[in-house]
């Protein structure tokens, strides 16, 4: 029940005080209420349950009015109530008084002071956390019912506190309190003394509690007499720089000049320039510039330069221009080149509106959608993609013409009737009247590239067989370089046994899989 009531009094305030803006307790907010509610712990001669060490534990709700004194000190007014016990066996008290133990009821009403933290000094006073230690002394009712005891006491005992705590403050209005106080009581009878049948005799510790509260509190733009706050008295500041007088240590500052934590003018870059007529009072600068930089030395300060750490001209902005064109190098494609602002500082020497950078044609003009390339021989195939520019061809053979039927089958005689010796690349001179005819009919088709396979058969190796087709290939190759067809123009590929287009298994296809095979490509 009494959790319950605890959780009616903070969830409601809690939420009211989400709606509203600003920060803490201050001289115009001079006037604190706060409920709380928490538990109650016992130390005293029977033992201690201090930090929750034994149970039961006691509930305890309280309330505290507290008004602004200064920065750092509250004035607090405050009180509570709860029960408070403890049971213990103890050994050495003949029963049936070894069973002792109490239940009380206490209520408090203390004056005291509160030492707050964000007092500018130690943390800022707008703190949204905010740490404070507590003192206060006050008098304290007991209802103390006792184990064994001839009778119960009741009465009065003066009662000194110490504790520590800390404030979140939502806004300026509403904050929530987690506190613990060490109350500390001016007699030892609490628990039993003198009536639990001597069990003190040996032990003067006066009895004591601690509290662990937590609270919801109110901030009042009132004192204590109920009067609205009007603020902080405003010390006198003479040169309206923001320092009072009596911190001031430059008093006559000039109107506007931005000043430090000592009224003095403030130069926070160090370049000599002050503040108030520093535009760029972070990072030293020149006069000239309103203490702004300027890094590359162009005389335009860095602010207003494109190119604040390359010299360059004020039509440009600060930026260079290498090759002279009017384009400033941070926006020419080809800074080395002198060009046209239109293709952003490139050439075009073709005039064809693409840049010499962009144009696969730089010298021929040509459409943007074939890289500024023309179709210098009409066949529908552009110059960019066209081997044979200059000829009509097809684009199966990218611009270059189609090789006749006739020529491709002379071209297929002409490769089956290559000879070697066995085993050898030696090429057998009936082969060169066939690889004479290939050297003619290259030289009719300039732009055809020619790849020269050699294969052989599955007898022997595959390895070796490998490496003599390679040689056989490559003594074509050579043979047509002889000739005077270009090395460029020639691939020399061994393939050995793996690509056979007859039966191994007999005598005729095995020769037959013996064989130079030429593929024309463009």
């Amino acid at each position: 029940m009494k959790r319950q009531l605890l959780l009616s009094i903070l969830l409601p305030a809690l939420m009211i005080g989400l709606s509203h803006d600003a920060n803490a307790q201050n001289d115009q907010n001079r006037l604190g209420i706060e409920l709380n509610g928490g538990f109650h712990e016992y130390r005293g001669d029977l033992g201690s349950s201090l930090f929750f060490a034994r149970k039961p534990i006691y509930m305890y709700t309280g309330a505290n009015i507290s008004a602004y004194f200064s920065p750092s000190f509250d004035i607090s007014f405050f009180g509570g109530s709860g029960d408070v016990g403890f049971y213990s066996t103890l050994p050495y008290v003949e029963e049936p008084f070894n069973n002792a133990g109490f239940t009380a009821r206490l209520f408090n009403v203390s004056l005291g002071a509160r030492y707050k933290f964000n007092n500018d000094i130690i943390m800022p006073v707008e703190s949204k956390i905010a740490p404070y230690l507590l003192g206060g002394w006050g008098f304290q009712y007991i209802h103390s019912r006792i184990n064994n005891a001839a009778k119960n006491y009741t009465g009065f005992v003066g009662v000194v506190h110490g504790g520590l705590g800390v404030q979140y403050n939502i806004n300026s209005m509403f904050g929530l309190r987690l506190q613990s106080t060490a109350n500390y009581m001016f007699n030892d009878i609490m628990d039993g003394f003198p009536f639990t049948n001597g069990i003190h005799k040996d032990n003067d510790i006066n009895d004591m509690t601690m509290t662990h509260t937590i609270g919801v509190v109110v901030n009042l733009p009132y004192d204590l007499f109920g009067r609205e706050s009007a603020g902080p008295k405003k010390m006198k500041d003479s040169d309206n720089d923001g320092v009072p007088n009596k911190f001031d240590q430059c008093p006559k500052t000039p109107e506007g000049w931005v000043v430090d934590s000592v009224g003095c003018p403030k130069d926070s870059d160090g370049d000599g320039i002050f503040d108030h007529a520093d535009s760029c009072r972070y990072t030293p600068g020149k006069l000239e510039f309103n203490g702004c930089p300027d890094t590359d030395g162009d005389g335009i300060q860095d602010s207003k330069d494109r190119c604040p750490t390359e010299a360059g001209t004020a039509e440009l902005k600060g930026c260079p221009d290498r090759d002279g064109d009017g384009v400033p190098d941070i926006d020419d494609r080809c800074p080395d080149a002198a060009g046209s602002a239109e293709l952003k500082g490139c050439p075009d020497r073709d005039g064809d509106g693409v840049p010499d950078i962009d144009d696969k044609c730089p010298d021929k003009a040509g459409p943007a959608e074939h890289e500024g390339c023309p179709d210098s021989d009409g066949d529908g195939v552009y110059d960019n993609v066209d081997k044979c520019p200059d000829v009509v061809g097809i684009a199966a053979n990218k611009g270059c013409p189609e090789i006749k039927k006739e020529d491709v089958r002379k071209i297929e005689l002409a490769a089956q009737g290559i000879y070697f010796d066995t085993n050898k690349a030696t090429i057998q001179s009936k082969s060169f009247t066939n690889l004479n005819t290939l050297v003619d009919l290259l030289k009719q088709y300039p732009e055809a590239n020619v790849i020269i396979e050699g294969h052989t058969d599955n007898v022997g190796s595959a390895e070796a067989n490998k490496k003599l087709s390679q040689e056989r290939a490559e003594a074509v190759r050579q043979y047509l370089i002889d000739k005077g067809i270009a090395p460029e123009r020639l691939t020399a590929i061994g393939y050995g046994q793996e690509k056979p287009e007859y039966d191994n298994a007999t005598a005729a296809g095995r020769t037959k899989n013996r064989r130079v095979y030429f593929q024309i490509i463009y």
